[in-house]
């Protein structure tokens, strides 16, 4: 063992308990990676804190790019951690220069898409991306999502000039191919583009609806086939009927 682990370790006899715990919960989160690495005691004081005293909340990550071509992206962001009220700056290795403007589909999933270049990154803090060939069918407004760990889905948003504006496909992380699956349902002629669809996804499946009307399809990785369509909004008439239905029999 050698001397600083032995400082170290007279340090975390002295310091225990919850006192250790409520020391780190003032601590910013990213700092507290190289604590799990010290002692078994600083290790579990650690964890305790993280269960027990300020969790760890849902940060905020700013990206800076420019709005005209060629959208260069900045080397670093900014990231705000709610836990400890503090602002850190990430250095990162920024997607292929030149290629599109930078976009969010949900909080797990940034991506750039060109013609020549398909660059996504769905790690938490973005120190990691991913480059592969765009899909078959040129897009400009597509619905982009993650639907598991080896899996991301590209529907509509098709250029005018395509066959199929209603086009899907689906990318597989392993083999780096793209498969054409079955295209969304026709009731999003008008719509299938991500500024017209809100979108939720989970590991098993893709949930698109239409915001002014409110219907909605889902889509299945693995038989990569449409259902649906589901109307989900509200019956306003049926709301007011057992809201009145509520107050007579009070």
């Amino acid at each position: 063992m050698n001397k600083e682990h032995e400082e170290v370790q007279s340090e975390s006899d002295i310091i225990r308990g919850d006192v250790l715990e409520s020391i780190f919960c003032h601590v910013p989160l990213i700092h507290l990676v190289p604590v799990c690495h010290l002692s078994k005691s600083w290790n579990r004081a650690l964890f305790s804190s993280l269960r027990h005293f300020n969790k760890p909340k849902p940060w905020l990550i700013v990206h800076s790019q420019t709005s005209r071509p060629p959208y260069t992206t900045a080397a670093s962001s900014v990231a705000f951690d709610p836990r400890s009220n503090l602002w850190l700056r990430i250095n990162h290795h920024p997607p292929v220069e030149y290629v599109s403007d930078l976009r969010s589909s949900n909080s797990t999933l940034l991506y750039m898409l060109s013609i020549s270049k398909f660059s996504f990154s769905f790690d938490p803090l973005r120190l990691t991306w991913h480059q592969a060939d765009p899909p078959l069918v040129w897009r400009t407004d597509p619905v982009v999502a993650m639907l598991d760990s080896r899996h991301i889905v590209v529907a509509g948003g098709a250029c005018d000039f395509e066959d199929d504006p209603l086009s899907v496909e689906i990318y597989d992380l392993e083999t780096r191919k793209w498969d054409t699956c079955e295209s969304m349902p026709v009731i999003f002629e008008h719509s299938a583009a991500s500024m017209w669809l809100s979108i939720a996804a989970n590991t098993k499946t893709l949930y698109a609806m239409e915001q002014a009307s409110g219907i909605t399809c889902s889509f299945d990785p693995i038989s990569r086939i449409w259902l649906g369509p589901f109307d989900l909004r509200h019956d306003h008439s049926e709301i007011r009927r057992m809201l009145k239905t509520s107050k007579s029999g009070n």
